[in-house]
């Protein structure tokens, strides 16, 4: 396959495979967990960690990235070239309100008409779902020309968020807001051939949107590299690959993205 960078005229299309680095997860988490206590803490810093994005995107190593409103904001200042390849992420959680009912604050509209694509999250599951959804149709019909990420995540009801039903539930949902692209997480399955089914599964379900996959939290080089393969084989657009890039050292987590998109070039 391959690679296309966000601004790309052929970014999503069939034969092309993409790597999105989020880095929006201090506002998730916390910049502690995200970024402080970890191997990599001079993510800590906006100046070096937009420098640091810079650097992965001219070397072709990371496709786009989604970001918070002041990140991006800097990371445009600086780098105005790269606006083309920033997806801004328009609405967050947090986990200091973890405990309420699942929901999500929008954060900014300001930098919509300057950066390469929208990113929002909807919760299908959540009761704040129709809130959600209608915020997402709202700006997509301000920004039509503006390309479209969906983060599709579902929390809330009395099921199994990380099953492979529910994450196909969750993909045709996002389908019917025709966005782009959207963004779901891996099932939780262990078994390689299950792993890349289950992907082929999830992709049907999408009616023909591509679908980029989550990293998920930081594990072991081996378990991304075998994400990796079954997103490739299962006909994955790519992935959106967060902690386990900027939470590890700039030279291992280079290496790591070069045999991802080894795996990604090679896939058939």
């Amino acid at each position: 396959m391959n690679h296309k960078f966000l601004s790309d005229n052929e970014f999503g299309q069939k034969g092309t495979y993409s790597i999105v680095l989020p880095i929006d997860q201090g506002v998730e988490h916390g910049p502690f967990a995200a970024f402080l206590n970890t191997e990599h803490p001079e993510m800590l810093d906006v100046e070096y960690q937009t420098d640091y994005i810079n650097e992965l995107l001219n070397e072709g190593l990371v496709s786009a990235t989604a970001l918070p409103a002041r990140t991006a904001s800097v990371l445009l200042k600086k780098y105005p070239e790269q606006a083309g390849n920033i997806i801004t992420k328009y609405n967050h959680s947090n986990n200091l309100n973890k405990d309420l009912e699942p929901n999500q604050w929008q954060h900014t509209r300001r930098l919509w008409r300057k950066v390469g694509a929208l990113g929002w999250t909807i919760y299908p599951g959540s009761t704040n779902q129709a809130d959600q959804t209608a915020g997402f149709l709202f700006e997509k019909a301000v920004i039509p020309e503006k390309k479209t990420v969906l983060w599709s995540y579902p929390r809330g009801g009395d099921f199994d968020d990380t099953s492979l039903e529910t994450i196909m539930h969750a993909a045709y949902i996002a389908a019917q807001l025709e966005p782009d692209v959207i963004k779901v997480k891996l099932p939780t399955s262990n078994y390689e051939k299950a792993k890349v089914d289950n992907v082929r599964n999830i992709v049907k379900a999408a009616c023909g949107i591509p679908v980029l996959f989550s990293g998920g939290a930081k594990k072991d080089d081996g378990l991304v590299l075998d994400d990796a393969k079954a997103i490739a084989k299962g006909g994955g657009l790519g992935m959106i690959i967060g902690r386990n890039i900027f939470q590890r050292q700039s030279k291992v987590a280079k290496n790591l993205l070069k045999e991802i998109h080894n795996i990604f070039e090679d896939a058939k």
